[in-house]
């Protein structure tokens, strides 16, 4: 569970079409995910239904984490969908995601400037 920021689609190739965006937790770990295929439109289309409310927790599950060892910097991680397995929640009515934007309210200096909504 994770506060959504920077988000771009790439859907200009057929073979390979994904929305890559960035996850930030209440202590400002920062993840890059990539949602692929169906799961790129259909985060899309979520996200877009949720422009003008503040700013969007997202609940992810099932998603495959890649690391990517390099020998001139530190290892990158990210995480990606996998097949039919992974979902995601924008703001779903859980205890857990009410605690979670309460205590990003309290801790993120970007989320205290500009806000964060809870459940819908």
């Amino acid at each position: 569970m994770a506060v959504v920021f920077n988000t771009k689609s790439h859907f200009d190739d057929p073979a390979r079409q994904n929305m890559v965006f960035y996850i930030r937790d209440n202590i400002e770990s920062r993840i890059k995910c990539v949602a692929n295929g169906d799961h790129a439109y259909a985060f899309r289309d979520g996200l877009e239904n949720m422009r003008g409310r503040g700013q969007v927790i997202v609940v992810l599950k099932m998603w495959r984490v890649w690391i990517f060892f390099s020998y001139f910097g530190p290892p990158e991680l990210w995480i990606e969908t996998v097949g039919g397995l992974s979902d995601f929640r924008f703001n779903p009515l859980l205890p857990e995601v009410e605690e979670f934007s309460q205590s990003v309210n309290n801790s993120d200096p970007y989320v205290r400037r500009h806000g964060a909504i809870g459940p819908l």
